[in-house]
């Protein structure tokens, strides 16, 4: 319909010559009104909420359905709808919660529930609350329905409450234990049921409904362990083009076994291949739950000199065969190719040492100082002084200092000077670290320290500690992002702290100039050449690090240059913003998993049998040679009592001087013989 624009100028115009009726300009003004009223009153958008109809029966019942939307509103009323019975004793216990009535369910039939309200019963003067709610279903109706609901209370909540029972307990904390099973304990269940209902429970009740929680907890870890390749298919489902590996040995009956896992993120990978330096640290620690077994880490480090998650992976055993797939995996992965050109650090664990030589035969693998300076106080713990010099002989960045630190060694002992030589320094001492990856590090601190905040992941069952560890990676390069992206310095916060502690001796330092860019810098006794062009000094400290030693940066402050331009690219705002610009992304939960319809993945059976099982305290450290066993075992098994006197058993010294006391106690006083012969005289 076309609608004539009221103009006066063209309405005048047309009612000269006949043209426009004013009554028809009267009804376009009214339909326009019209359109603009019901585009006023026009519906909101609704979510969530079923569409009237003029032919369902039934519809002026309010909220009809509302329950299999959503429950937990603790509202009951007649005719009201549930799927099951078990939905509408939840809605009833919701109700219960709301209200704090002493409810207590009076029929028990198959289609037939019935709850009363008991808070009067027992009183004196015999008044009985009449509030009572039915339901039942019935042949002609496949729903089950509310039939009658007397909404009428006479009594006043005192806490109790008879249909509160331990499952009803359970199922409002399984959410809350699944996430922190340490923090909520029976004696914090009970006061929180009592401080946010007003319900009284025992602490029976609270301890049985939590064992009870993590029952239905392990059983739903269980059900996702089976599901371990829908949940490898899930991660490469959402993070493209990611690499994981589920082995599994197949029994004689047709069983998968769990064997190993192996999980390298695509944007992990990229981004270590593109921004950050080619060290890789690598590490194994044990697992706390069902599955035991070795989590296997790769780390690199970013452009603030701090880690960047690289890979992980779950053996079965720690040994050499199990360190050959998870390297080998790895080298696929990162293009590693023969290792020429990257650094690995590790601890001296044979297996792993053995894997690298097979599959890396090129790579410069570092040992850890941490590791060989505890190998070493082992067999000289009385010496004090082994720490300092072991490690100033690793911290050494050119051979002179190095054959200087070597040589305090062995003057303060030759035995221990032996014992350094067997782990062959050279693999340990920044003095032989290859220039050019800009990495001095001599321990593997960053690995430790990482395994060290999956404390209470590796207690978690399987999938649950992956997807924590997934999870810890996601967000911490998520904040980190933001931290790098709104720095503003032109290298990272590391190199600012690295200069801060060069420029005490820096600012010391005598420089004298020469020609093409060289200056000769003199500290005390020794004299060292920098050039600046080259970003090189005498010391190797420049190189090896990639920021100016204090040689260097004396050099920088004599000519009152920037010293951020001296800076290796590594360390600069720009590559840390790299580092963090693609992070994982977020997965979804068991139910959401794709269904790869293969076999499911069953646990191994524990290494150690029911007579090899040892206690808390035998696991967490090792009995002296002479410390009395266990008091569980037997008693011949006991240490033996042996007095240090006579050496015979089931006595001590003790023991001896009682008899003394005792000897001359009993013993009757004699005359001295002097005495008898001037009696007898």
């Amino acid at each position: 319909m076309s609608v004539v624009p009221h103009d006066p100028d063209v309405l005048g115009e047309a009612e000269a010559v006949g043209d426009v009726d004013p009554e028809a300009n009267d009804r376009d003004e009214f339909h326009m009104e019209e359109m603009l009223r019901e585009w006023t009153d026009e519906p909101p958008i609704r979510h969530d909420v079923y569409p009237e109809s003029e032919n369902e029966e039934n519809d002026d019942e309010p909220g009809r359905f509302d329950t299999h939307v959503r429950r937990g509103d603790g509202h009951l009323y007649s005719k009201q709808s549930f799927f099951s019975g078990v939905a509408f004793k939840e809605a009833v216990v919701d109700y219960a919660l709301r209200t704090g009535c002493n409810l207590k369910q009076y029929r028990y039939d198959s289609d037939k529930i019935g709850f009363k309200c008991v808070g009067n019963d027992g009183k004196e003067d015999g008044a009985r609350c009449e509030w009572q709610v039915y339901a039942a279903i019935l042949p002609k109706d496949q729903m089950w329905k509310i039939r009658k609901f007397i909404d009428k209370h006479s009594c006043i909540p005192n806490g109790e409450c008879e249909m509160f029972k331990v499952p009803h307990i359970a199922r409002l904390f399984v959410d809350k234990i699944r996430d922190n099973p340490e923090f909520y304990m029976p004696a914090k269940i009970e006061e929180i049921i009592l401080e946010q209902w007003k319900i009284s429970v025992t602490r029976n009740q609270c301890q049985s409904a939590r064992k009870k929680a993590l029952q239905w907890i392990e059983k739903e870890y269980d059900d996702q362990f089976a599901r371990l390749r829908d949940y490898a298919a899930e991660i490469v489902d959402s993070n493209k083009e990611s690499h994981v590996e589920v082995d599994c040995l197949t029994t004689d009956d047709g069983k998968d076994i769990f064997n190993r896992f192996y999980v390298c993120f695509d944007s992990l990978r990229r981004t270590w291949k593109d921004s950050c330096r080619p060290l890789i640290g690598i590490d194994g620690c044990f697992l706390k739950n069902k599955v035991k077994g070795q989590l296997l880490v790769a780390l690199g480090r970013d452009a603030n000199n701090r880690i960047y998650p690289i890979a992980w992976g779950v053996v079965k055993v720690e040994n050499t065969d199990n360190w050959v797939w998870f390297v080998k995996l790895l080298k696929e992965d990162l293009g590693l190719s023969n290792g020429e050109g990257f650094i690995m650090m590790s601890d001296r664990q044979k297996g792993l040492i053995k894997a690298v030589q097979l599959e890396l035969p090129n790579i410069e693998h570092r040992m850890c100082v941490q590791h060989i300076y505890g190998n070493l106080k082992k067999t000289h713990g009385s010496k004090t002084r082994i720490k300092p010099l072991l490690w100033n002989l690793a911290w050494a960045y050119n051979e002179k200092d190095f054959k200087q630190h070597l040589e305090k060694i062995f003057c303060y002992d030759s035995v221990i000077y032996n014992d350094v030589m067997k782990t062959n320094p050279k693999s340990w001492s920044r003095a032989f670290q290859k220039v050019g990856s800009f990495c001095e590090d001599v321990d593997n601190n960053s690995v430790e320290s990482f395994n060290g905040s999956l404390n209470k992941a590796r207690e978690k069952p399987f999938v649950a500690m992956l997807e924590t560890i997934r999870r810890m990676a996601m967000v911490r390069i998520a904040k980190r992002s933001v931290e790098s992206h709104t720095h503003t310095g032109a290298c990272t916060p590391y190199v600012a702290k690295f200069l801060a502690g060069e420029h005490k001796l820096a600012s010391t330092a005598k420089v004298s100039t020469s020609t093409n860019g060289m200056y000769e810098v003199r500290h005390g006794s020794d004299y060292h050449r920098v050039d600046l062009k080259a970003y090189t000094c005498t010391c190797r400290k420049w190189q090896i690090c990639g920021i100016p030693c204090e040689h260097a940066y004396g050099v920088i402050l004599y000519k009152k240059l920037e010293p951020e331009n001296f800076v290796c690219q590594w360390f600069r705002t720009a590559m840390w913003k790299r580092n963090y610009t693609d992070g994982v992304c977020p997965q979804r939960g068991p139910k959401f998993w794709p269904e790869s319809h293969r076999p499911r993945v069953h646990v191994p059976e524990s290494p150690e049998g029911e007579d090899n099982k040892m206690t808390k305290a035998e696991k967490k450290r090792k009995k002296g040679l002479n410390e009395s066993p266990s008091k569980k075992q037997p008693k011949a098994k006991k240490r033996i009592m042996h007095c240090r006197v006579c050496g015979q058993a089931d006595h001590n010294s003790r023991h001896h001087a009682k008899d003394k006391a005792s000897h001359f106690v009993s013993q009757p006083s004699q005359p001295e013989p002097s005495q008898g012969s001037l009696t007898q005289a």
